[in-house]
């Protein structure tokens, strides 16, 4: 039976923390085994711009899959305790930011190394910010000689769930996004285009932000680009196995009409 990142992370994570906090993180995954979103709290005014954006893709992952879902986003700390049971964190910002402190990027660097996926959203609406350069910063500490480069528009998280390009967000600040890879795997992903502002709706339904250019089709591709990235975040390369791909186009519509 292969083995998820949830159940790789949790593993890897817990041997390094030692038995009495293994003993902690297989007794959370064995009780709720639901998929969630951690949100990624460092120090920055802003280090949540998009407060209602993924309960809303949570929701969209629901409906649109099998998973078992917890409804709201966890704000995780750069401590291993908090983000042991979290496969997939997002890091989103609009702005440059301090420098983080050696335990932080430690406890990111071992979690990252035990399966864990780092998603870094930009609302700053420019590719080569101040937050993008800060990001940048955290990955030389973090994961030494690497570096952010452009994701292969054929790569299996553009197909993990729904056919996508990369190019989504609530607007095109770039027609890709840029990644890490680690093990064979895509350990950070960084989109330039805002995800979250497409996602986000008010308490009354309502979406926050219009959507650039490409208006709705735009949003609900950006949707679906969320859901792919949950799935990758969970399964890897599953879709790369081209014989389900028949079956699969035959089931779901893959395309907005």
């Amino acid at each position: 039976m292969s083995v998820t990142r949830r159940q790789f992370v949790i593993a890897g994570a817990t041997m390094v923390m030692g038995a009495g906090s293994a003993a902690r993180g297989a007794m959370a995954f064995g009780e709720e085994s639901r998929f969630n979103f951690g949100l990624l709290r460092y120090d920055s005014p802003t280090w949540n711009p998009r407060p209602n954006a993924i309960s809303r893709l949570l929701l969209e992952l629901e409906l649109s899959t099998s998973l078992l879902i917890e409804t709201d986003a966890r704000p995780v700390n750069a401590d291993l305790e908090d983000l042991v049971d979290c496969p997939l964190i997002v890091l989103a910002g609009d702005r440059g930011f301090e420098p983080w402190s050696t335990g932080e990027r430690e406890a990111l660097a071992t979690w990252i190394r035990a399966g864990g996926l780092l998603l870094v959203d930009s609302s700053e609406g420019r590719a080569d910010g101040e937050f993008y350069r800060s990001v940048q910063r955290e990955i030389d500490a973090i994961m030494p000689g690497e570096s952010l480069a452009r994701v292969n528009r054929d790569h299996v998280v553009f197909k993990s769930f729904y056919l996508c390009d990369g190019s989504e967000g609530r607007v095109v600040v770039e027609n890709y996004m840029e990644g890490v890879e680690f093990d064979g795997r895509y350990a950070i992903l960084y989109s330039h285009n805002d995800l979250m502002g497409a996602w986000a709706r008010d308490d009354f339904g309502n979406y926050e932000f219009q959507v650039h250019p490409g208006g709705e089709r735009q949003r609900t591709m950006t949707m679906r680009l969320g859901v792919n990235i949950a799935m990758y975040a969970l399964c890897l390369d599953y879709k790369e196995d081209q014989v389900h791909v028949p079956f699969i186009l035959r089931r779901r519509r893959w395309r907005v009409e």
